[in-house]
């Protein structure tokens, strides 16, 4: 099974706990939150990129490629070991990542690619094809299918520590894997018996720009892209901000089955956020992290959210 596997190598069952200082704050009670700062290289990529190294080794490859901004290509780099292959990743020109040192030092070829980020996966996927490598990049069935196995079992391990399903789990979103993974998971759970609960997924992401978020709210079924001009990159909110979601339609999919919610979240609440999270519970949250618990809070209120519930919110990356 995955989830043991992944627990083997120190990835998942990460924190998980009731904020009782954060409920005061609130004015709500049965806040728990799920943290997954622990994991080895701080994020819940560490997740998806086991998954997607371990079908690239079942499938033969030695070598493979993957975009990223940062955390994904330092996630992949660091368990490639594991596996023994070596990864390429192709990161944005315009993106000086601090973890581009560590990726060099544990054995990861960098390379520097023009245009944004969806730009430089599909340039990088076309590289990987020619070159015989595994194109290990969001967005095709298979690693869409690895990733989102992966992260169903966040749902798993959450009702697994609090004996139940929870009512709601707010989930920082940017290319949709994660949150289609973890309604995954929780609708597995109840197909299977093992809860009735439809846990109610909430998108948290940026004012910025997410085509998720957008699609959502404005009532849509099928997801639409954004204009790659339309959206406002910050420092704080580069993991959440794109104008085409990766997997999107999957994450728009699982918000009308889970009959969950979305919000945008400013930069001003993301580090707002962040900082009490740190002063109240000791946690390093990386502040696009904490929109999930803004997201939760916008929830509360438009869906006028009784005192008893159940509400989680997710935070994908530790504050490096």
């Amino acid at each position: 099974m995955l989830q043991g596997e992944l627990i083997s190598h120190g990835i998942g069952d990460t924190i998980f706990t009731r904020s009782r200082n954060l409920e005061q704050l609130l004015g709500f009670s049965n806040v728990y939150l799920k943290f997954e700062g622990g994991n080895p290289t701080g994020t819940m990529k560490d997740r998806a990129a086991y998954a997607c190294l371990r079908l690239a080794k079942e499938l033969g490859y030695k070598e493979l490629a993957i975009a990223s901004c940062g955390n994904f290509g330092a996630s992949f780099v660091h368990l490639s070991r594991i596996f023994g292959i070596t990864t390429h990743v192709y990161i944005p020109e315009k993106y000086h990542t601090s973890r581009i040192a560590e990726m060099e030092r544990q054995g990861g070829v960098i390379h520097r690619a023009p245009g944004t980020y969806e730009e430089v996966v599909k340039s990088s996927g076309i590289e990987a094809n020619s070159r015989g490598w595994y194109n290990a990049n969001p967005g095709t069935p298979e690693n869409r299918a690895a990733s989102i196995e992966s992260y169903a079992t966040i749902a798993y391990e959450i009702v697994e520590r609090m004996g139940r399903a929870p009512d709601a789990v707010a989930v920082p979103t940017s290319n949709g894997t994660t949150l289609a993974g973890i309604n995954f998971g929780f609708q597995s759970l109840r197909k299977t018996g093992k809860t009735k609960k439809n846990t109610a997924v909430i998108a948290a992401s940026t004012s910025g720009g997410n085509p998720i978020v957008s699609s959502f709210l404005a009532g849509k079924s099928q997801i639409e892209n954004l204009r790659p001009d339309g959206i406002d990159e910050t420092v704080i909110n580069e993991p959440l901000v794109n104008w085409m979601s990766l997997d999107g339609q999957e994450a728009l999919d699982a918000l009308w089955e889970s009959g969950g919610w979305a919000a945008h979240v400013t930069d001003g609440e993301m580090v707002r956020y962040s900082e009490m999270v740190a002063y109240e519970e000791g946690l390093a949250v990386l502040p696009a992290s904490c929109a999930s618990l803004a997201a939760l809070t916008y929830y509360i209120k438009e869906k006028k959210i009784r005192n008893g519930l159940d509400l989680v919110a997710f935070f994908t990356a530790r504050h490096m």
